[in-house]
């Protein structure tokens, strides 16, 4: 009774062990970023990177390999995206595989994406996710505009002293 009940404890801490999520740290988000995954039953993938500057827009897509019966995923694999916020992260939005999404107006910050369903192929599944960003337009400060003028003023100035 004994050694039962401690090898139903261990095998539920290798149930736990198992169920975690693996973590690919992407770092800072390059203007296109890529991650490719070999699964199998139930997964949960996590995609860590950060925005160093405002973006106009974080455009994401995922596909899976469909070959069945030998490698396919679930009509239940989705993939979330979320901002790094402490205690409680905030949720941005989900989508399902095959589905190009855009998130605009992302702040500077830490996020993730999270990738989580199921294998239906005999052999697992692949994922492929891919994201880009595009980088806000520099506006610029009133004193580059005063000092285009006045330079464009000198060259008028100049011109019309030669001409005369």
């Amino acid at each position: 009774m004994k050694k039962t009940l401690i090898a139903a404890a261990v095998g539920g801490l290798l149930m736990v062990g198992a169920a975690q999520a693996a973590t690919t740290n992407w770092g800072t988000h390059d203007p296109i970023e890529t991650g490719i995954k070999s699964l199998n039953g139930s997964f949960t993938e996590i995609f860590n990177f950060s925005l160093t500057a405002p973006t106009t827009s974080l455009t994401t897509i995922a596909v899976s390999v469909e070959a069945s019966p030998y490698f396919g995923l679930g009509a239940d694999s989705i993939v979330w995206l979320y901002k790094e916020t402490g205690a409680v992260d905030q949720f941005l939005s989900a989508y399902s595989f095959g589905t190009a999404f855009t998130a605009n107006g992302l702040l500077a910050g830490d996020y993730y994406y999270k990738v989580t369903g199921s294998t239906t192929g005999n052999l697992g599944g692949v994922l492929a996710l891919t994201s880009t960003t595009a980088p806000l337009a520099p506006v610029p400060e009133a004193d580059t505009y005063a000092m285009m003028l006045a330079g464009l003023g000198m060259l008028g100035l100049m011109a019309k002293r030669r001409m005369s």
